[in-house]
């Protein structure tokens, strides 16, 4: 089965054929993306990187796969089986990947279908369409080879975590991929072989994935596969996001298949609607050069900017060593310990 088709089919086969017809006359063609007051008055931004498929509302083709590679945004759109390559400015256009358009380049036929894609260590990620492999991709579009090492398929939703692993759904389950191992082939661990969630992200301490699972946003340890808190939203939730510093720290974005954004207070678990009126949302992938959230619709690529805060996991303060650094630093020490115990000694 071509991957553009596989979403629709899974919808059918899980039973949410009825869902999938109703999303797709419930939202209108006019839709906008805004800010709800409580967006406004809580400090977010919200703008649109790139209109793709203007008029498209429904289930289940867009603009769904977003990476960036350097200083440029990949984002492979499933409704014509393409990748546009943009400058990462807002604003951009790429029409069904027709001209005019604002992307640096375009490639027809190079899609990655519906899944997403992700950044992790720098560099993108997403499918092999035409053997659904994960694989690496260039920054210009192109792709550079697959992870060969990582034998489960790419199902749904993938995100690229703080130590440059891939925590992704793949046909094994929830799995961490190490997409430099084996040579840059990859390997992969699986975190837990039960759930096959749809969107994916993870905290920025690295320690907890948030994966769409059963109409929920469901939090899952990463390092054991346990199940956590299940999380409500305002209706059928996709992609998400968890935010680092500032006011709003640790609570959790959902981007809603009804066109609405959510924050999450995970300790109190409950939610506040900061934007409404979008067209049917999906996955979501953070932009590591500024701290902010993609967010994928049927037609357009949003921007969520949070205040004093960011996406990812922040750097170290000024003068804070990295961990590898302390690293080197203790074994360091440890060794300058042994030749002053042997010079005692003797």
């Amino acid at each position: 089965m071509m991957m553009w088709g596989l979403r629709s089919a899974l919808l059918t086969t899980m039973g949410g054929g009825a869902l999938a017809v109703s999303l797709l006359f419930a939202i209108p063609a006019n839709a906008i993306l805004h800010l709800t007051p409580d967006g406004i008055t809580d400090g977010f931004t919200l703008t649109t990187f790139a209109t793709m498929d203007p008029g498209n509302t429904g289930c289940c083709g867009g603009p769904f796969g977003v990476a960036v590679s350097g200083t440029s945004v990949i984002v492979s759109n499933g409704i014509n089986n393409s990748i546009s390559v943009f400058a990462d400015v807002d604003g951009q256009t790429s029409t069904n990947g027709v001209p005019p358009t604002s992307a640096l380049f375009n490639i027809p036929g190079a899609g990655t279908g519906t899944v997403a894609m992700a950044t992790a260590g720098g560099v993108a990620y997403g499918a092999n369409p035409t053997n659904s492999k994960f694989a690496q991709y260039n920054s210009n579009g192109t792709r550079n080879h697959d992870l060969t090492g990582v034998t489960p398929t790419v199902f749904l939703g993938m995100w690229g975590a703080p130590n440059g692993h891939i925590i992704a759904s793949s046909s094994a389950g929830l799995i961490d991929i190490d997409p430099t191992a084996n040579g840059g082939l990859g390997s992969f661990r699986v975190i837990n072989a039960t759930v096959f969630p749809d969107g994916v992200s993870v905290s920025p301490d690295g320690k907890t994935a948030f994966v769409e699972l059963d109409g929920v946003i469901r939090a899952v340890d990463i390092a054991s596969g346990a199940l956590g808190i299940a999380y409500a939203t305002s209706g059928a939730p996709d992609g998400s996001g968890v935010i680092a510093g500032g006011q709003f720290n640790g609570f959790i974005i959902a981007n809603t298949n009804f066109g609405n954004i959510d924050l999450i207070d995970p300790v109190k678990n409950t939610f506040t609607t900061i934007a409404t009126g979008g067209t049917r949302g999906d996955y979501t992938s953070p932009d590591p050069t500024n701290g902010t959230l993609f967010l994928d619709y049927s037609d357009i690529v949003a921007r969520l900017g949070c205040p004093n805060c960011s996406f990812v996991a922040p750097p170290p303060p000024p003068g804070v060593p990295e961990p590898a650094t302390l690293l080197l630093l203790g074994v360091g020490l440890v060794g300058l310990a042994g030749v002053a115990l042997r010079r005692r000694r003797t």
